[in-house]
């Protein structure tokens, strides 16, 4: 187990995480033997429930599942009930977040890609907190109707908020995966139109439309989807084992 963790962070960097990001071995034996591997996007309901079904020594998350400190783990319906189940059938659980945000082809780099931005700089790394660069901005062809068209192609219109005039070009796009409405001024630093992320409040949005950005929020968990994919690739290189592929259950909690 150690070992896996060990080449997963040669290629992630977790020490550049923020304190508030549980990173790494969240449950487990770092000396386990690990012949079987599973990967998921969240560790929800379903994905415990198909563990208990066929267990497997290893499930690797993108997103941790316990964030807060806790006292017990009991049964029911919590991250501490599914932290329970999965030591009950005796799955280690290993994190990746921030630090694959922000590592080569990780999710950030796989939201560029998905837009097929152009000459992508990073931008959004905060050294006072320990936050790697886990935004991209690049050259953009289009106007932000064509990035609206783009987002509910691909995700579905359930939950995708805009605002911005759809008819405005956008030559210069900035992404952040997953909850990014802190950076909304280091996106109008970088002379981004528009800002692709999730989870995007009422009142940043305002303060957006004062600095002449334009939002696009697709939602928190949709803006990871498209680097999944490379997560699963990822851990199927550093172990050598074929992994269990569970991306393709999708977290989200909007309908």
């Amino acid at each position: 187990m150690q070992e896996i963790a060990e080449a997963l962070a040669a290629r992630t960097n977790p020490e550049v995480t923020p304190a508030w990001d549980p990173v790494g071995l969240q449950l487990g034996d770092p000396d386990a033997d690990v012949a079987t591997v599973a990967v998921c996007h969240e560790v929800t309901e379903e994905v415990v429930g198909r563990l208990e079904q066929e267990p497997v020594d290893l499930l690797v998350s993108y997103h941790p599942l316990l964030f807060a400190p806790t006292t017990n783990m009991l049964a029911g319906r919590s991250p501490g009930a599914r932290s329970y189940r999965l030591i009950r059938c005796g799955v280690n659980l290993l994190v990746t977040h921030t630090d694959f945000d922000s590592a080569p082809g990780g999710t950030a780099d796989a939201l560029a890609a998905f837009f097929d931005l152009g000459n992508v700089e990073e931008f959004g790394g905060d050294p006072d907190t320990g936050l790697p660069a886990i935004g991209r901005v690049g050259s953009f062809q289009g106007t932000l109707g064509t990035v609206d068209a783009l987002v509910v192609n691909e995700f579905g219109p359930t939950g995708v908020r805009i605002t911005g005039d759809r008819d405005m070009v956008v030559d210069r796009l900035a992404a952040v995966p997953g909850s990014g409405s802190a950076f909304i001024e280091a996106a109008v630093a970088t002379g981004a139109r528009a800002l692709v992320t999730g989870d995007v409040s009422h009142h940043r949005t305002v303060a957006a439309s004062d600095l002449g950005l334009a939002i696009v929020d697709p939602g928190h968990t949709a803006t990871e989807r498209p680097g999944m994919i490379g997560l699963a690739s990822l851990i199927a290189e550093v172990t050598g084992i074929d992994v269990v592929d569970m991306t393709d259950i999708d977290p989200r909690t909007w309908t």
